[in-house]
Parts: C-alpha cells; sequence; structure tokens
C-alpha cells in the first residue's frame, strides 16, 4: 500500500536528515566570485575540523601516490596539489561523508561516478566542471531520502526493480506516490543549493524537451547514463532505460564517432576515485 506522503509534508522530514554541508553552498557561490582564492578556501574548510581533516587525509593519499612527503595543512596541500583539485576533494568528500552520517544502504559509489562522468561531460560542453560534479553526486539524494527516512518502502522499491524488472521511478511512485527525482529537487531547493542544480537533480531521469535545453540537465541525464552503461560500479540495476533525444540534441554528441577517451577517462577516473574516497 501506497504511503500517501503529501508533498506539503516533506520539509519537516527533510529536516530529519543529517545536516547538509554549508561548505558545499559556500564553495558554490564561491565559482562565480573572482576575488576566491586559496585563502578563502582555507577558511571555509578550516570551520569544521572533521572536514579539514578528511581532506588531509584524502589529500596525502593522494601525495603518497605521487611522492609528495605528508602535509599537515590546508594552504600546503593546495599549494601541491592544485587549488581545483583541492576544491574537487572538498566537494566530493564533503558530499560523502554527509551520506554517511545517515548510516544507511545506499550507493554513493554510484553517485560517485555520475559525478565524475558529469565532469568530464561538462568539459565538452563549456559548463563549470564543479557545478557539474555536484550535480551528478547529488542526483539521487531523494533516494538518500527514502532509504533515511522511509527504509522499508525504499527496499521494497529496489525489490520491485531487482526481482521484477520495474522501472525504478515507476515502483518508487506504486510505494511513496512520488519518485526520488521530485523530492530530491525539494531538498535541494530545501538546502538553497542553485537552480540550475535542483533542475538537474529533478529531471535526471527522464528530461522534458524544455528541461534538457538547460546544459547541466542534459549533462547529468547523460552522465548517469554513461555510468550505467560503462557499468561503474558493477551491480545488478544498471541498465541503460531511454536517452533522450532532446538532451543528445542539446550536447551535440555524435555517437558514431570514437567515444574511447571519454570513456577511458571516466572509467580511468572512477576506479581511482573509488580507492582514494572509499
Amino acid at each position: 500500500m501506497p504511503l500517501n506522503i503529501k508533498l506539503a509534508e516533506l520539509p519537516e522530514t527533510i529536516n530529519r536528515l543529517p545536516a547538509f554541508p554549508r561548505i558545499i553552498s559556500e564553495l558554490l557561490t564561491d565559482l562565480d566570485d573572482e576575488n576566491s582564492s586559496m585563502l578563502t578556501l582555507a577558511q571555509h574548510v578550516e570551520r569544521d575540523p572533521v572536514v579539514t581533516g578528511r581532506i588531509l587525509s584524502v589529500a596525502n593519499r593522494i601525495l603518497c601516490y605521487e611522492g609528495w612527503p605528508e602535509v599537515r595543512d590546508i594552504y600546503t596541500a593546495v599549494s601541491l596539489i592544485g587549488f581545483t583539485r583541492i576544491r574537487e576533494i572538498v566537494l566530493t568528500t564533503s558530499t560523502v561523508s554527509f551520506a554517511g552520517h545517515c548510516r544507511v544502504r545506499f550507493s554513493w559509489e554510484h553517485s560517485l561516478a555520475v559525478g565524475i562522468a558529469a565532469q568530464e561531460l561538462a568539459q565538452r560542453v563549456d559548463l563549470n566542471p564543479h557545478v557539474a560534479l555536484v550535480a551528478g553526486l547529488l542526483h539521487d539524494v531523494g533516494q538518500l531520502w527514502m532509504s533515511c527516512i522511509h527504509p522499508l518502502e525504499f527496499q521494497q522499491a529496489r525489490l520491485l526493480v531487482e526481482v521484477h524488472g520495474k522501472e525504478i521511478c515507476a515502483a518508487e511512485k506504486e510505494l511513496f506516490g512520488f519518485d526520488h527525482c521530485t523530492i530530491g529537487a525539494m531538498i535541494a531547493h530545501h538546502w538553497r543549493l542553485p537552480e540550475d542544480v535542483a533542475a538537474a537533480i529533478g529531471h535526471h531521469h527522464a528530461p522534458s524537451d524544455k528541461a534538457a535545453a538547460q546544459t547541466l540537465v542534459a549533462v547529468t541525464h547523460m552522465a548517469e547514463l554513461i555510468a550505467n552503461a560503462l557499468d561503474l560500479p558493477c551491480r545488478n540495476v544498471n541498465r541503460v532505460v531511454r536517452l533522450s533525444p532532446a538532451v543528445n540534441a542539446r550536447l551535440g554528441i555524435d555517437w558514431s564517432e570514437d567515444c574511447s577517451a571519454l570513456f577511458g577517462a571516466i572509467e580511468a577516473r572512477y576506479q581511482y576515485a573509488s580507492a582514494i574516497f572509499n
């Protein structure tokens, strides 16, 4: 029997999720600030000692792979790894740590793959890759809400997909009355994330022609399809259900051309990131 949750009741339940990392919103704002600098980034990070420790841990693992000595402060890490890479680490580790606080069965490996694919695509269509990374990492945040607030119904929806072959959004609507795209967009608005990120989360499964005209929506939709097609991560529910023609037209990808460089970059970066962030 469906839960018949009213959408007007959702904001109260969203507040039951762990606090969303403020640093993500701050960094997204800084992306458009020409005066943003290493100092600004370090100041954001140092407000949260837990985030600082996690970021330095990841940074040192990267530096170890590359033969550099251990560092103990963000400023040195930035000077060795680079501002752009550190900002990417901040966004990814903050999001993964947030999901970890929920202590639920949820595939953040899939979200990591979609985030990386979105980043690679963004670089090919003149879109800010950091915004694309966040949209990809958070595209399934509606499922995080489902698994955290209504875990039994979430597992029932997964069974409908894995055992009976039902499409995920249809299964969720059957049990919740709405799908994870709808709740995901509401969560993004509740957290006051940028409008284009909320739109990408809300339309990543089956964007209308109007929604697909937004580059970030198109990139996020395509990124999930590519991640599933490449089986990243390997799991039973990976499938390419539908490629929006409007998305394909918006991004201008010619699938008759050799896409091995794009796919290879996504696969290599995913394997590397999985080792680093997990």
